[in-house]
């Protein structure tokens, strides 16, 4: 297959990092093409189950899925800028419904499987730095230093620079990782097992068996850093439910809690990560 082969310098590996918060361009885009071509693992099938129900009886959704899927890219190696907040009003709207009925009421799902997915890559960053990140990204990608080789359309040379790499994971993206070059990005799928455990979780996941549902969910919220309001929303509980379980999980170590002035953020520990990566 082509490759792609992404050349680092020193810098360029120091300055790779992973984004940690869900990228909803990509998400839409990828989902998008899984729509239009209809073709998905089993996972992804109540998802589309969902869909197919909810545009059955909206009309506004079957025109929006019409336009997104029209204009999202037919190739798995660039994003198209058609597929942005510049583009017409029209796609803009369609865009807009899109999100709103396909993205957003599955967005805590897809949260809570980027963040399980990262558990795992930060644990290993803890351990082997930044090349242990470009290790993780799958069959699809190599990481021969300096050189990081990727399945792609076409064989091509990308030079960060001194740029730098940012790693986007992506919940709705199924094959070979996608590249950019300006600025320098690698969109690449999250692991099936974090999907899978995503949401709904039954009793085979040992970390909801250790910790509760729910704190099991505080804590996959805040690898990345969170609020008290940002937890309540994602998790479907009270404030003052979090308060509770985000101070259960301080006093055991998990996480760590930082005010800033009226708000509390609260974030993972190295503890936390160990506890999370084992629990996968």
């Amino acid at each position: 297959m082509p490759q792609l082969h992404i050349h680092f310098t020193d810098r360029d590996v120091a300055h790779t990092r992973l984004k940690l918060e869900a990228d909803l361009r990509w998400e839409i885009a990828g989902s998008a093409q899984m729509l239009r071509r209809g073709e998905c693992d089993l996972s992804f099938e109540p998802w589309r189950r969902h869909v197919r129900e909810v545009a059955a009886r909206d009309p506004d959704l079957r025109m929006a899925l019409h336009t997104v899927m029209t204009a999202a890219p037919h190739a798995a190696c660039c994003w198209p800028d058609d597929l942005s907040t510049t583009g017409s009003a029209a796609l803009r709207q369609a865009l807009h419904v899109y999100r709103r009925c396909v993205i957003e009421p599955h967005l805590p799902i897809i949260e809570d499987g980027l963040c399980t997915d990262a558990a795992a890559r930060i644990h290993q960053y803890l351990h082997l730095g930044p090349e242990g990140l470009l290790r993780s990204l799958g069959d699809a990608a190599r990481w021969h230093p300096p050189v990081l080789s990727v399945d792609h359309a076409h064989d091509r040379d990308l030079h960060l620079g001194g740029r730098g790499l940012t790693l986007i994971p992506c919940y709705f993206a199924l094959r070979h990782p996608v590249a950019l070059a300006d600025p320098p990005a690698l969109v690449f799928p999250i692991r099936t097992e974090s999907r899978l455990l995503a949401g709904g979780r039954a009793g085979g996941d040992q970390l909801t068996a250790l910790l509760g549902a729910t704190r099991a969910s505080i804590l996959r919220s805040v690898i990345g850093g969170s609020t008290t309001t940002r937890l309540a929303r994602l998790v479907g509980v009270a404030p003052a439910t979090v308060s509770h379980h985000t101070g259960v999980l301080r006093e055991a170590g998990l996480i760590a809690t930082e005010r800033e002035e009226n708000f509390a953020r609260h974030l993972i520990t190295p503890l936390g990560l160990r506890v999370l990566a084992a629990g996968r």
